[in-house]
């Protein structure tokens, strides 16, 4: 006579579980095996989406930041007015109003105050025209605007120890430039249009 084998078997009369197919078992997933998922698509879309458009209400709303400045009355870059050299002024004399400008001169050549200068030209093609420089009290004879930059003598428009003043230009004129550190450009020319500016007061001589 058999008994039940020991440590427990299956009951007599209950049929036995076949032995597992592992291939059959569903997969097990381990912590840190699976894919790992990256950041949402809609979520960098957005972000990008958001710094396009950032930039082109900064680029709308302050144009100072991308580009250079504009120079003249409605800009913030203020053009620097140059001295002439001592040694240039016997040259630079000949485009100066004789009748109102002896006191600059002399001036100059006595290292009292020294002469600033600036250039005048035309866009080439342009239509130009004539015009005069204002300087404080100070008036220019009448310049014909040409394609070839024409360098003219000026008194400061202020004392110079100031530092600062105004010029202005006066005439008729298309697609002028009137050159400073940095220059200052106009399409047209109808009277007249001023333009503040600065120097670097120094010894004269």
């Amino acid at each position: 006579m058999g008994g039940a084998a020991a440590g427990g078997g299956a009951s007599a009369g209950e049929p036995g579980r076949p032995p597992a197919d592992p291939s059959r078992e569903p997969p097990i997933h381990e912590p840190g095996k699976g894919r790992k998922r990256g950041p949402s698509r809609g979520i960098v879309i957005t972000i990008i989406g958001a710094l396009v458009t950032a930039g082109i209400l900064t680029t709308t709303l302050v144009p100072g930041l991308i580009g250079a400045k504009p120079s003249g009355p409605a800009g913030d870059a203020e053009p620097t007015l140059s001295a002439i050299a001592p040694i240039d002024i016997t040259a630079a004399m000949a485009t100066l109003d004789p009748t109102t400008s002896k006191a600059a001169v002399d001036d100059a050549k006595n290292c009292k105050a020294p002469l600033g200068w600036v250039t005048l030209v035309k866009r080439p093609g342009s239509r130009g025209g004539m015009v005069r420089i204002r300087s404080g009290s100070y008036l220019s004879p009448p310049f014909q605007l040409t394609e070839v930059s024409q360098r003219i003598a000026i008194p400061y428009p202020a004392p110079y120890p100031t530092g600062r003043g105004v010029l202005s230009l006066v005439g008729d004129a298309d697609e002028v430039s009137l050159y400073l550190t940095p220059g200052w450009f106009l399409p047209t020319l109808k009277g007249t249009a001023s333009i503040n500016v600065h120097w670097t007061v120094g010894n004269p001589c």
